[in-house]
């Protein structure tokens, strides 16, 4: 019998949120018949100019292989060479294009947990060796850059990865600690991860750090403009890093959907401003009314919080039974939280009623 490496077998599976067929199997739901709670995309949908631009698609051409419109466009608006920028069939893509690139067997990387799962899953394809440093709940799972700097170099890591704002935790840290790190690590490729940076509030501009010759800064257009179905994102960084890139990047990575919808999207701030301030609205609605249930909420700086339950996966199955799909996040290594991002202010009442029956 033919086997895949060892190291490959050995992969567990990826666990994220939204609805899929496995998620509901059992619950006796369709997919239609449930608020989803669980992803952290914009809940109001893209812009109506993105959908027509869409339906506009000649589906019969290849996509250009190198987005070269989109890229074009967001080196404009960014005020950046072209040449610093690779497009993505998602930002998870750049991650994995990224461990390709820069990393391999032995290596070792070190990441802040919890954090996204799919950083220490691109560095096991690679079969690098990935070391945790181990986030504090009674610090509110605050990362603290000078431990975490002193703990990697003890490590000697070819990668770090940081995730900023984190997920699932919303924490999100400065300027001045993430040039820390980028500085004291000029052997290492920094990934700095923003793909939830358009839903920050005070969010510095990561762009001043684009001189760093160890950094790659991964967004995405997905969250931004609810573009899940298409996928798309993008890496930033210096020229040499974005070529590394292209080199193990799949022909054709960004299909022309969502290359047209992205360079759409960059004419839409008006549109993210005005949803922002609806779902900040959303959410410290529902953090304020799960305090009000004796629920610990850790306070969050982006458009997705956790809170304690005690039994995650539990509380999960009994909402979904209810009609409401939220994120347990014990994939995470947290089996006693929840992390929901809000949707508009009628179904966030609704899903307050359902808790309140479960609790």
């Amino acid at each position: 019998m033919l086997h895949a490496k060892q190291h490959i077998v050995a992969l567990p599976a990826g666990e994220h949120g939204g609805l899929n067929s496995a998620g509901l199997t059992g619950s006796g739901k369709n997919s239609g018949d449930v608020l989803d709670f669980s992803t952290c995309c914009n809940p109001y949908g893209p812009p109506k100019q993105l959908r027509r631009a869409i339906r506009e698609i000649n589906s019969s051409l290849y996509p250009d292989p190198d987005s070269t419109k989109l890229v074009r466009a967001l080196a404009k608006k960014m005020g950046i060479n072209q040449d610093n920028l690779i497009a993505g069939s998602g930002s998870t893509e750049i991650i994995r294009l990224a461990a390709a690139a820069y990393l391999g067997p032995g290596d070792s990387v070190v990441m802040p947990a919890p954090t996204y799962g799919e950083y220490e899953l691109a560095c096991r394809i690679v079969n690098s060796h990935v070391i945790k440093f181990i986030l504090n709940e009674k610090d509110g799972f605050k990362l603290n850059a000078a431990e975490f700097a002193a703990f990697a170099k003890y490590h000697k890591p070819a990668g770090i990865f940081l995730c900023n704002p984190n997920n699932p935790t919303g924490q999100y840290l400065s300027y001045d600690h993430v040039y820390m790190i980028i500085q004291d690590f000029p052997d290492s490729l920094v990934v700095l991860d923003e793909a939830y940076i358009a839903f920050t509030g005070s969010a510095w501009d990561s762009l001043k750090l684009l001189k760093s010759p160890n950094l790659l800064i991964v967004r995405s257009m997905t969250k931004d403009f609810a573009l899940a179905g298409l996928r798309l994102g993008y890496g930033i960084a210096q020229k040499s890093i974005i070529d590394a890139l292209k080199k193990v990047r799949p022909p054709w990575n960004v299909n022309s959907p969502a290359q047209q919808a992205g360079l759409m999207a960059l004419s839409c701030d008006d549109y993210i401003l005005s949803c922002c301030e609806r779902i900040n609205r959303c959410k410290l609605y529902l953090s304020g009314e799960l305090i009000k249930l004796g629920l610990k909420v850790i306070p969050s700086q982006t458009n997705f919080f956790i809170f304690k339950t005690g039994d995650a996966a539990g509380f999960k199955s009994r909402l979904l039974e209810r009609g409401f799909m939220v994120r347990d996040c014990t994939s995470f290594g947290l089996p006693g939280y929840i992390r929901v991002s809000p949707r508009s202010m009628p179904d966030c009442r609704k899903l307050i009623a359902a808790i309140r029956e479960v609790c």
